[in-house]
């Protein structure tokens, strides 16, 4: 099943559950999305590439927001299959597309994995697309030890890598997502309990004036933000 929805202005959700292909190799667990997501700005910006087997039926749903082409930036958030796996074949289809990801991120993988030499974005730098701006949050050990988070500051869309991810085929929640925020964190062990790491991750956003969570993972997250921040932040995400 793949959906696109235009969840803020110029910000499209492109998710992906139960293809059966994926699911029998045992790439996405069943009852999970993979969520992509095309800034159709000025300089469109793609924010994680998919598993490269995805990489066709997920183009196809670009192209219909915006000419894959016309790409500026592809935005890796950290390396691993979900997030940077079909990175070669967007370039193809995107030759003028710019790779922007963590220092670590380049160095431990994309100077040697990614066909084209990556941009490395620094802590709070802004990458203007137009009618959209992009706010680099650098995030070590969220999820990943080469991870950053991504502000887009007109429509107030926070992109948190994996963090408050959760199982679940919604597009949107406008429920207080805390507690299965939580619990999936805990369960799936995709976030290990690094207090302080977690901390300085949550001390950058938390000042943020943010309308909308667009997980990595689930439905994007669309009220009660700061019940979600705190939760995360007051309680332990071991089991």
């Amino acid at each position: 099943m793949l959906i696109t929805t235009e969840i803020v202005r110029g910000i499209h959700r492109v998710a992906f559950w139960d293809e059966p292909d994926l699911v029998s190799a045992g790439l996405v667990p069943p009852g999970t999305t993979i969520n992509l997501f095309v800034i159709a700005a000025d300089r469109p910006a793609l924010i994680h590439t998919g598993l490269r087997r995805s990489f066709r039926r997920v183009h196809d749903r670009v192209q219909a927001i915006v000419d894959p082409a016309k790409l500026s930036y592809l935005v890796i958030p950290h390396h691993e299959g979900d997030s940077s796996g079909a990175i070669n074949l967007w370039l193809e289809a995107a030759p003028r597309a710019v790779p922007l990801c963590s220092d670590l991120c380049a160095g431990l993988s994309l100077r040697d994995f990614a066909d084209k030499e990556p941009r490395v974005v620094a802590d709070d730098e802004i990458v203007d697309l137009g009618s959209h701006r992009l706010r680099f949050l650098i995030t070590p050990q969220v999820n990943q030890w080469d991870s950053l988070m991504v502000y887009e500051e007109t429509t107030r869309t926070l992109f948190p890598n994996d963090l408050f991810s959760s199982m679940g085929t919604d597009i949107t929640t406008s429920q207080d997502h805390s507690t299965v925020a939580l619990s999936s964190a805990r369960e799936l062990g995709y976030q290990p309990d690094d207090r302080r790491q977690l901390i300085r991750a949550l001390d950058k956003i938390s000042p943020l004036d943010i309308d909308v969570i667009a997980t990595m993972h689930g439905p994007a997250v669309t009220a009660q933000i700061d019940t979600l921040i705190r939760t995360f932040r007051d309680n332990s995400l071991s089991i």
